[in-house]
């Protein structure tokens, strides 16, 4: 404050001996701010166009007049004791953070808000008080309108919530009938294809019965040799595309069972340790790994609030799909790790191998299901990432795939933290231990 005053007392030195009264003036008009000077008995002394525009007086009709006639009555009593208190502190001027609104009233009467700035100037005896005036109307306009506008804005977000809440809800509704529906359809399905299946294993020992019928030294050659052509041919082919076919829609079969269960399946939701559930899934895949040549990695991973069994689903379903991209002839290398973040709710969990890698056409669609299956993979009918998404989206994460053709892929899904609480954190530390 002392620079400040320093510096606000040399500039009014500086205007007041090098600048002529008309330069002054000229100055004061050009502001846009109203601009008025009162003695120490406070009567008007400087009154700027400014001034002018803002109450509505010519400056003749003020000069020399006691400052209440620029105030509502309200301020008569008042207005001249605050200025004094003001005149004899040692504050010499409220700067703009300092501001309050008052209200000054115009030549016809109409009571209007202002924000004023006041500064005190010395010369001897003579003390002058000048004050900068501005319209608060407009502000407060600008204000009101902004606050309108956002009373607007809060009710539109209340409105647009609630509608997401009811899609979200009818969604949710959606997806669970269709997930019934699935299962319904799928398993009335399963009781018509034992039925395939059994037929075509009947015929296929009714071939062989055949086969043996036609080797009897009784059958004519030219009907054997017609027989074992049609028996080798047509039939054997015809009955390898039905079995083929039967595999096939059980695989589908199984697979719409197996989405349809993992929306409909209880979580225990729990202290999950998920280095502890990585190694067994490794060692499970033993005899796949070494047929591979693979090498797989564990590094340390955090523990997760989640379901130990999904959590299980989801990390041997990417390490089985991680082994079938590898190179066998070359061997590879796995990696199951974790990605440090910012997160303080999630983990990021990643499963990377260094295989043929994912065409990227299939990418946008990998997670949905029978539209594609990873690279490498010779089974299944690209229902399993599916699941694995479901699975992952159930417990309150995402899963998302990084893939370099002919260098590999990185699946990389998160998994609620621990909850912050003494009872959980008990639990983790038990569920480490064990």
């Amino acid at each position: 404050m002392e620079n400040f005053t320093f510096r606000e007392n040399f500039a009014r030195s500086y205007v007041l001996h090098h600048l002529t009264p008309e330069q002054l003036a000229d100055i004061l008009d050009a502001t846009e701010d109203g601009i008025v000077t009162v003695d120490s008995e406070h009567r008007i002394v400087l009154f700027n166009r400014g001034a002018a525009r803002l109450f509505g007086y010519e400056s003749s009709e003020v000069l020399g007049q006691p400052l209440n006639v620029l105030l509502p009555e309200q301020y008569h009593q008042s207005h001249p004791r605050d200025m004094e208190e003001f005149a004899r502190g040692p504050v010499e001027s409220r700067r703009m953070g300092s501001r309050r609104v008052v209200h000054g009233r115009r030549k016809d009467g109409q009571v209007f808000p202002i924000e004023v700035t006041i500064s005190k100037l010395r010369s001897g005896e003579q003390l002058w008080l000048t004050a900068i005036i501005r319209d608060a109307g407009e502000r407060k306009r600008y204000e009101d309108a902004l606050l309108r506008w956002n009373q607007q804005l809060e009710e539109q977000v209340r409105q647009h919530t609630a509608e997401l809440v009811k899609r979200n809800q009818e969604l949710l509704e959606k997806t669970q009938e269709n997930e019934m529906f699935v299962y319904s359809v799928s398993h009335d399905l399963r009781s018509p294809l034992v039925n395939l299946m059994g037929f075509s294993e009947e015929l296929e020992v009714a071939v062989r019965q055949i086969g043996e019928l036609l080797r009897d030294p009784r059958v004519p050659p030219e009907v054997r040799s017609a027989g074992e052509a049609l028996l080798q041919g047509d039939v054997r082919e015809s009955l390898g595309y039905i079995q083929a076919a039967v595999e096939r829609l059980s695989r589908i079969i199984d697979g719409l069972l197996r989405l349809s269960r993992a929306g409909r399946v209880e979580y225990r939701w729990q202290a999950v340790n998920v280095e502890q559930i990585a190694r067994r899934v490794v060692d499970a895949h033993r005899t796949m790994i070494h047929q591979r040549q693979a090498t797989v990695t564990i590094e340390p991973l955090p523990m997760a609030w989640a379901d130990p069994d999904a959590v299980e689903q989801v990390m041997a379903n990417l390490l089985h799909n991680a082994l079938q991209a590898l190179d066998r002839p070359t061997g590879g290398q796995i990696v199951i790790g974790h990605r440090p973040t910012s997160s303080t709710t999630f983990h990021t969990y990643f499963v990377a191998d260094n295989g043929v890698g994912i065409d990227p056409a299939l990418l946008p669609r990998l997670f949905q299901p029978f539209h594609s299956k990873p690279s490498g993979s010779s089974k299944g009918e690209g229902i399993g990432l599916a699941i694995v998404r479901r699975v992952v989206e159930r417990m309150g994460g995402s899963i998302g795939v990084e893939s370099v053709l002919h260098q590999g892929t990185t699946f990389h899904f998160t998994l609620p933290a621990l909850p912050s609480t003494p009872i959980n954190s008990s639990i983790a530390k038990e569920e480490s231990s064990a």
